[in-house]
């Protein structure tokens, strides 16, 4: 059964250990770096990170990382509280077993217990070449709402109300 736990000082080394192979690196960055960027991220003070070790039978099988964002009152284009899912990998030696989907479906259970605050949706970005993990999100109900950031990655939508 999948789990869902709070990366810690007990187990970040081995989320770093985990990896992708290779041509899914291209699309992700590593847990490292996203473990570095979620500190960055709490201590700007305006959003909030969570990171969550991906777990099956209590060995760490992946790694998930979303981003409360608040309404930004300095961003006139910013008009609703969302969940920003920076990060979402399963292990090399794991894949293909539906951990990446039964950890989404927990992650969205959290959001939705609104942990850090209200949100009107989770939104993602995705490169529309990275096939499996576009297929995985909208099985979820994610909607690609027609647009990209710099990198051409496209925007999908949940919407959580």
């Amino acid at each position: 059964m999948v789990e869902l736990k709070e990366i810690n000082e007990d187990n970040f080394e081995e989320c770093i250990a985990l990896k992708l192979n290779k041509e899914q690196s291209k699309f992700i960055a590593s847990n490292l770096f996203s473990l570095a960027e979620a500190y960055a991220i709490k201590n700007s003070g305006m959003n909030t990170p969570i990171t969550y070790g991906v777990y099956n039978d209590n060995i760490m099988v992946g790694f998930i990382m979303a981003v409360y964002q608040p309404i930004d009152k300095n961003d006139p284009e910013d008009f609703e509280n969302v969940f920003y899912l920076a990060r979402m990998m399963i292990d090399s030696k794991y894949q293909g077993k539906g951990y990446g989907k039964q950890a989404m479906i927990k992650m969205i259970e959290i959001m939705k217990e609104y942990p850090y605050g209200a949100a009107d949706a989770v939104v993602l970005s995705c490169s529309r070449d990275n096939t499996i993990a576009n297929k995985l999100y909208t099985s979820l109900g994610f909607i690609d709402t027609g647009e990209t950031d710099e990198d051409g990655d496209v925007y999908l939508r949940l919407d959580l109300r």
